[in-house]
């Protein structure tokens, strides 16, 4: 039986992928057909979130457990759940995390079902747009750091704010303290 999935993103209006993925696989091959569909790398802890009809997450399915659940709450591993045991009708919703440090997120629903076949590896059978940059708020440079001269980069955090400080300038009576502390 073959899954198709259909993945839009908030960001990018333009942007719409369609994955058919065998629904024996895992929500780890999901993963990496999505990140392969992108042009991601596999760089993030990226996870999967079942949703209600009104996009409300339910049952999170995670790329590794970091320990951070309560005995009551089951953990789903990406390698270890298959497609199949969370999915079962069309139409179903899931949230798709590709940069959890800033919380950006695919849509995704199951749009057909295809019984009788079977497939071995997963396709993206449609791509329209860009995706939407995997990573926000990283771009720093730092190449130049090391073609600056020592001399240049001031490192003695010690006396950081102290230059120009005249303890006559110093008036106590500028402060209050508030006693409802």
């Amino acid at each position: 039986m073959l899954f198709k999935f259909a993945i839009i993103c908030d960001e990018a209006e333009d942007f719409f992928r369609e994955i058919t993925i065998d629904s024996d696989k895992t929500f780890l091959d999901l993963n990496k057909a999505i990140l392969d569909a992108c042009n991601y790398d596999d760089s993030q802890i990226t996870s999967f979130c079942t949703c209600s009809d009104q996009w409300e997450t339910e049952q999170q399915i995670v790329r590794e457990d970091m320990g951070t659940s309560s005995e009551d709450e089951d953990i789903y591993i990406m390698a270890d759940t298959k497609l199949s045991d969370m999915l079962e009708e069309e139409e179903q919703k899931l949230v798709y995390t590709f940069d959890p440090i800033n919380d950006r997120v695919f849509y995704i629903e199951l749009t057909d079902i295809v019984t009788g076949k079977s497939l071995d590896k997963a396709q993206c059978t449609q791509s329209r747009g860009e995706a939407p940059k995997q990573l926000q708020g990283f771009d720093l440079d730092f190449s130049n750091l090391s073609k600056k001269n020592d001399r240049d980069i001031d490192l003695d955090f010690d006396n950081y704010g102290t230059e120009g400080y005249n303890d006559d300038e110093y008036d106590p009576s500028s402060y209050s303290i508030d006693d409802n502390y």
